[in-house]
């Protein structure tokens, strides 16, 4: 740590210098602006202002056999690690399959495709970083995953397909989210300017990074739940009425459970967010009565599926505890 005498400018002006290699790491100069903020301990700290115009371009060279999976990851990276210009160039040309692809990444993840040929991509995000509100986005999120685990949860009692297949589609929305939300809390932790605009700090983008990681979890759980109640409807079994409602109490509960976590991640509710991990933890009971159920069962379709969906469910507790746990940590971040 260096110190800096407070020195007199003018009458009544004071002023420290700035050291030397933090203006050469950032590259700043006589006359760039510098953001000032005060942290809640009574800190000062001095940000690099972010320099508009400086748009990050990236070019990759694409393989024409590769895997679409490989590719796909590939986009997601480079837009998570805050390329707004992201280039791909094929070895040979794009097949129909990696065309198709591309154009549904794009879609995604919010990307313009500027320019197309069947040997290269070229896509802009015109996203501006400093007007998302991180609360909202994530509110959003939680609200279609919510939606659809509660749908879900109706799909199973009334074998309502129409509705399954409505919330199997939706899964997409929550990854849309996913993918945006952890795009700006990758630029906020690399970006101290653009954390302060967002009223955010790193250890805070540690909390809505984890947040949003179990709400997309819990929304596949929902999307896995109603993609077993179509497969099972395809069988012609029906799960037997005791087991079905053991099942429907189960994921009623764990759905509430669920919404109550991410309503006390942004409440701050120390108190609250601890009841709701003693709630899950009693809750083994159903598990355990689900578990005796399938011991009574002969089909083996039955017992598959039955096996499933109580995982899922299970699994939605443990992402509730895990977001509870999330907002005790939150609560105490700063004592």
């Amino acid at each position: 740590m260096s110190v800096r005498k407070i020195m007199l400018l003018g009458r009544s002006s004071l002023v420290i210098s700035l050291p030397k290699p933090w203006l050469q790491l950032h590259k700043l100069k006589k006359g760039d602006a510098v953001s000032i903020s005060m942290r809640r301990d009574g800190a000062m700290v001095v940000y690099p202002s972010v320099k508009k115009g400086e748009d990050r371009y990236v070019q990759i060279e694409v393989d024409k056999n590769e895997p679409k999976e490989l590719i796909a990851r590939k986009i997601i990276a480079l837009y998570l690690n805050g390329y707004n210009n992201i280039e791909l160039k094929s070895t040979g040309v794009f097949p129909p399959h990696q065309q198709q692809l591309i154009r549904e990444i794009a879609r995604k993840l919010y990307l313009r495709i500027m320019e197309a040929s069947p040997k290269h991509f070229y896509f802009q995000s015109y996203l501006d970083e400093s007007k998302v509100s991180i609360d909202l986005s994530v509110r959003r999120m939680h609200s279609v995953a919510y939606s659809m685990c509660k749908d879900a949860v109706t799909a199973l009692k009334e074998n309502d397909l129409e509705l399954a297949r409505t919330i199997y589609a939706l899964d997409d929305d929550v990854d849309n989210f996913y993918h945006f939300i952890r795009k700006i809390l990758r630029s906020a932790m690399l970006n101290f300017s653009l954390a302060e605009t967002l009223g955010v700090t790193p250890l805070s983008c540690l909390d809505y990074k984890r947040l949003v990681d179990c709400i997309e979890h819990t929304a596949d759980c929902a999307s896995n739940i109603v993609k077993r109640v179509i497969l099972l409807n395809e069988t012609g079994y029906r799960i037997p009425t005791h087991t079905m409602e053991l099942l429907v109490n189960f994921g009623s509960t764990a759905t509430e459970i669920y919404n109550e976590a991410v309503n006390t991640f942004f409440e701050e509710d120390l108190n609250k967010a601890n009841s709701i991990i003693n709630k899950c933890n009693s809750l083994w009971n159903i598990s355990t009565k689900i578990s005796e159920s399938i011991l009574k069962e002969q089909e083996a379709t039955l017992v598959c599926t039955i096996c499933s969906l109580r995982e899922y469910i299970d699994r939605i507790i443990d992402y509730s505890v895990d977001i509870a746990e999330t907002a005790i940590n939150k609560s105490l971040s700063y004592v």
